[in-house]
């Protein structure tokens, strides 16, 4: 399997995720460099019909709050993980890895996901 360097940011996405044959998902979450809050916002909403049209795009939303501007959490649901290295490894997703750092204060915050099967 391809690896993900150079193209998300260190540690984000773990081996067993990759690894996975059955879906996967992730809660993140974001703040925006102080005084980028709008920048961050236009890069994330440049993106999403993007995501929306990829393989193995199961749910892919972001929400904020009027509470704390800047702040975004996201919720990402993947078919596999296969799907989901190839959705890091598009053009436009390494594009928007490399704008983050300027745009994001502190670390990404990610939370990654299995189904509970009943």
């Amino acid at each position: 399997m391809s690896t993900t360097e150079d193209t998300v940011p260190d540690g984000l996405l773990p081996a067993d995720v990759l690894a996975s044959t059955t879906p996967v998902a992730v809660y993140g979450y974001a703040r925006a460099t102080p005084g980028r809050e709008q920048d961050l916002a236009d890069l994330i909403s440049s993106i999403i019909p993007l995501v929306r049209q990829e393989q193995g795009y199961e749910q892919y939303s972001v929400h904020t709050t009027a509470a704390e501007p800047g702040a975004f959490a996201f919720y990402e649901r993947w078919s596999t993980g296969a799907d989901l290295l190839r959705h890091v490894q598009q053009p436009f997703m390494q594009d928007y890895f490399g704008k983050l750092p300027e745009l994001v204060s502190g670390d990404l915050e990610a939370t990654w996901l299995k189904p509970l099967e009943a």
